[in-house]
């Protein structure tokens, strides 16, 4: 599976990706995929984020390249939900997104969307549901980007405020 984006002034190739390296040239996915990992964590845009390192990437595995450069990457795993939720049954086969990050200067021009479809088609055919969780510090662009342009649906929130309790800042 791959699809070529005509994004900025070059051309950005969103596809599906082995671990290994086989599908870029420098055979260096892993490096770039951390660094990027790095990048966000130096963003501050999410709670709690910390760098993955080579263990926590998984497959399924969909990156968007310009030329040999991944600028946005997507990843998850297969699951069975262990008890019963109020929409999500006990042994419901599922996939979780784990990670969906675009670089800054890619934002806003689909790229984030049409990894997700490209994800949602390969996994499609082997969960009931997909699934995920949110830390981000803008939760507006995450409602719109998975409820209204995705077609995901809202099940709960976690929500905090910090009581002055502790010293240092929780929550901006």
């Amino acid at each position: 599976l791959h699809q070529v984006l005509g994004h900025m002034d070059d051309v950005v190739l969103v596809k599906i990706i082995n671990l290994q390296g086989a599908d870029l040239s420098t055979g260096d996915t892993a490096v770039q995929l951390m660094a990027l990992s790095e990048a966000w964590v130096k963003e501050d845009c999410s709670y709690g984020i910390v760098p993955n390192t080579e263990e926590d990437l998984c497959e399924p595995l969909a990156v968007a390249l310009e030329g040999e450069k991944i600028v946005a990457y997507i990843f998850g795993h297969f699951y069975e939900q262990q008890n019963n939720t109020s929409n999500i049954p006990k042994g419901c086969r599922c996939f979780s997104v784990d990670e969906l990050y675009v670089q800054p200067e890619y934002r806003g021009q689909g790229i984030g969307k049409d990894l997700f479809r490209m994800l949602e088609e390969k996994v499609k055919h082997s969960c009931d549901c997909i699934t995920l969780t949110t830390s981000t510090k803008n939760y507006k662009s995450i409602l719109k980007l998975y409820i209204e342009e995705l077609g995901m649906c809202f099940h709960s929130a976690f929500l905090f405020k910090q009581t002055g309790n502790k010293e240092g800042k929780l929550c901006e």
